[in-house]
């Protein structure tokens, strides 16, 4: 039901930024294929990648593939905003009377280390948005959001279509004790002043909740009114 209106949103940044941990957050099916690199003892980083079950990620983890969730965004009658697995049958949530608008999306996490740029390329491919995260904690991993940008703009010249991106500047829990480097102090390395950061956490959820929505809603397309999604579903 959903298949002409979904937009593919991709996530790129740096190994250790959030990117797995914000899609694991997200309800629905993880698809996928997790791994982590063995650390030994020395704290010297070896070349085997072993696979992680389900309920480990507490950890940073290396995306070798592209993992995928569906997700539905929706906007409630009495404006709420609020996120759900995307059904394969097309089913809603909540009934018609209740819904305002739609937002289906497939969302694409890459890899994050340097020597697999060549996922975050095929990824991006006709991405109707892009998160770019930043570990806020790692003057490397923000000093790459310059980098991500650029690959957005490439694939926009590709494509000749702008492509809505946002910044999230994670890991701001570590404020408190003097590691966070906040948005303001981001900025400044960026090319484009006009791009939007916002400061998250992955322990807590409602930190990314209205980013996301001004983002979703900068698609084009979007948002889907439900009177005429329904209308044309269920006639």
């Amino acid at each position: 039901m959903f298949n002409h209106w979904i937009k593919k949103i991709v996530i790129v940044g740096t190994t250790g930024s959030g990117k797995t941990s914000f899609l694991k957050l997200l309800p629905g099916v993880f698809k996928g294929s997790e791994v982590q690199r063995k650390v030994s003892v020395e704290e010297k980083v070896d070349d085997t990648f072993t696979p992680l079950e389900s309920d480990q990620f507490q950890n940073s983890t290396t995306t070798i593939g592209i993992n995928t969730k569906s997700v539905l965004f929706l906007t409630s009658r009495s404006n709420v905003f609020t996120v759900h697995e995307l059904r394969s049958n097309g089913g809603l949530p909540y009934s018609q009377e209740e819904i305002d608008s739609l937002y289906p999306v497939v969302v694409f996490d890459t890899a994050g280390q340097e020597r697999f740029k060549f996922m975050q390329e095929i990824g991006l491919k006709g991405a109707h948005g892009v998160i770019i995260f930043a570990d806020g904690s790692n003057m490397s991993s923000i000093e790459k959001v310059a980098d991500y940008l650029l690959m957005v703009q490439e694939e926009e010249q590709r494509v000749g279509r702008r492509i809505p991106t946002v910044v999230f500047i994670n890991k701001k829990d570590l404020e408190s004790k003097g590691l966070f480097i906040g948005k303001d102090a981001v900025r400044r390395w960026l090319p484009d002043p006009s791009i939007k950061l916002y400061e998250t956490t992955i322990y807590d959820f409602d930190s990314f909740m209205l980013p996301l929505r001004e983002f979703l809603h900068e698609l084009d397309g979007f948002p889907l009114d439900i009177n005429s999604f329904t209308a044309l579903n269920y006639a």
